[in-house]
């Protein structure tokens, strides 16, 4: 009996233990996620971590060379503002008599002149075209001045007015029901509505260069993807809004779902390499004949970055030598060149199989959800997509050039909170289009689109790649018009 009891007893200890391994592995993994919330609500959301002293580069002089070829670069552009001139005069009581020696004997010297930077509020105009009407004496023909270019058949609005509105929503993230009330303080009361048809109306003249921009895409040697949510009102699900950047064009597109079809439509059959992270969403164009898939290794690091442990810290300082030789790359003018190779192959490799060889020899040691688990597993699976950087310069080690211009999204998604409809998304998605294409080619995008909502009206198909921003930018340079 007492041989039983000890067997029942050792079953019932088996099965407590075994039960209180799954409880404390739940806590562990509930306190996890308890500590992502609190750092995503109120942590410090940069990725930089602070590197040992041994590590740091010597301090740049404070004032270099570099530093005075940057300032004075700043002065020549501040010099090129607008410059309105006050008269500061002398009263009439001093310019009766010197206080010194009561005579009347003033002669102008050097003015004493002093720089002040001022804002002035911008300026809501309000134009008056009046055209000029002939009678001929003698047969009574009349003869009128040409009409202005007008963005709509007498519109009240002119085309700088609907690109503030444009680029105050796709630039700025202020929602349209604020640009009202920043109006009305400007003396202009327009309705909400009106603003909601000038946008999409913007959107509608400018979808032939947008289209333009798209067929781009696929040409494109290199193509860097990502996509993020935002929010349908009238069908109250999720949308989603996708980004292919190159080096001449930056397209974003929407759609009501996050499938694969949205790449597969922008990017074909096409040829070349694809910087995505690891979302399967890709795996339709990047499949063999279509395009290369190369990883993100900030997406790798990220995975090591919250482990409190001293081999996920030896991970990232792995990393961090690959980041850094990206740095020191553009710090010399080397970037894609043979020397950019070299440096990939001396410093990069080496650390990147560091990590994969302590990857492979701890696979075994850390259950698949726990976070080093997951780490591991994530590089090990992504090992050929990360490690594509490391023969082609053309390419960087990250993603993070698609997943920045995603912010304007992210910030978007905070302040007007959503799109209408699917028609709508895609009318923002058209004109973020043009701001991010336009900043890429340092473009002012309000003086672009004042210019192209005109133009794009009257030009030819053939001809529609002169309104592409890199081309607009050579051959016009400023807006058409008074």
């Amino acid at each position: 009996m007492e041989k039983s009891h000890d067997c029942d007893f050792r079953v019932e200890a088996e099965e407590l233990r075994s039960k209180l391994t799954a409880v404390l592995a739940r806590v562990d993994e509930l306190e996890r996620a308890l500590a992502a919330q609190v750092k995503k609500a109120i942590g410090r959301t940069s990725e930089r971590s602070k590197r040992p002293p041994s590590n740091r580069p010597a301090p740049r002089p404070k004032n270099d060379a570099e530093a005075q070829e940057a300032r004075a670069k700043r002065r020549a552009v501040r010099d090129t503002l607008p410059q309105v001139i006050v008269e500061h005069r002398v009263g009439d009581a001093e310019r009766a008599g010197c206080p010194e020696c009561g005579e009347n004997c003033f002669v102008e010297v050097a003015r004493d002149t002093s720089a002040e930077y001022e804002w002035v509020p911008g300026r809501l105009v309000r134009k008056l075209h009046m055209r000029e009407t002939l009678r001929c004496t003698s047969c009574n023909h009349f003869v009128r001045a040409p009409a202005p270019p007008r963005v709509v058949d007498g519109g009240q609005y002119g085309p700088a007015f609907i690109a503030r509105v444009v680029v105050s929503k796709c630039a700025d993230c202020l929602p349209l029901y604020r640009q009202v009330t920043a109006m009305g303080r400007e003396g202009l009361f327009v309705a909400r509505s009106t603003l909601v048809g000038l946008f999409h109306l913007a959107a509608g003249l400018i979808k032939p260069i947008y289209d333009r921009m798209v067929a781009l895409i696929p040409e494109s040697p290199v193509v860097y993807a990502d996509e993020t949510s935002l929010k349908m009102q009238k069908v109250e699900k999720l949308g989603f809004i996708w980004t292919f950047a190159t080096e001449t064009e930056v397209v974003y597109c929407f759609s009501p779902n996050r499938s694969g079809e949205t790449p597969k439509a922008i990017l074909g059959d096409s040829s070349g390499v694809l910087v995505v992270d690891g979302y399967t969403g890709y795996n339709n164009v990047t499949v063999p004949g279509c395009r290369t898939r190369a990883g993100c290794n900030a997406h790798a690091r990220r995975k090591f970055v919250d482990i409190d442990d001293d081999d996920a810290r030896k991970m990232i300082s792995h990393l961090d030598e690959v980041f850094r030789v990206e740095r020191d790359a553009a710090r010399d003018d080397v970037v894609g060149k043979a020397a950019h190779l070299e440096l990939r192959k001396t410093r990069s490799r080496p650390a990147m199989e560091a990590i994969k060889t302590w990857c492979d020899d701890n696979l075994d040691m850390h259950a698949p959800k726990t976070p080093m688990g997951t780490a591991i597993r994530y590089f090990r699976n992504q090992w050929e997509p990360l490690t594509v950087f490391l023969d082609d310069v053309r390419i960087q080690p990250h993603n993070m050039i698609s997943e920045r211009l995603l912010r304007v999204i992210a910030l978007g998604r905070k302040n007007y909170l959503f799109v209408g409809h699917e028609e709508a998304g895609d009318n923002l998605a058209i004109l973020c289009s043009m701001i991010a294409s336009c900043a890429l080619h340092g473009i002012n995008p309000a003086h672009y689109l004042a210019d192209v909502l005109i133009r794009v009206q009257n030009q030819r198909a053939a001809d529609i790649d002169d309104l592409l921003p890199q081309n607009w930018k050579d051959e016009f340079g400023q807006p058409a018009g008074p």
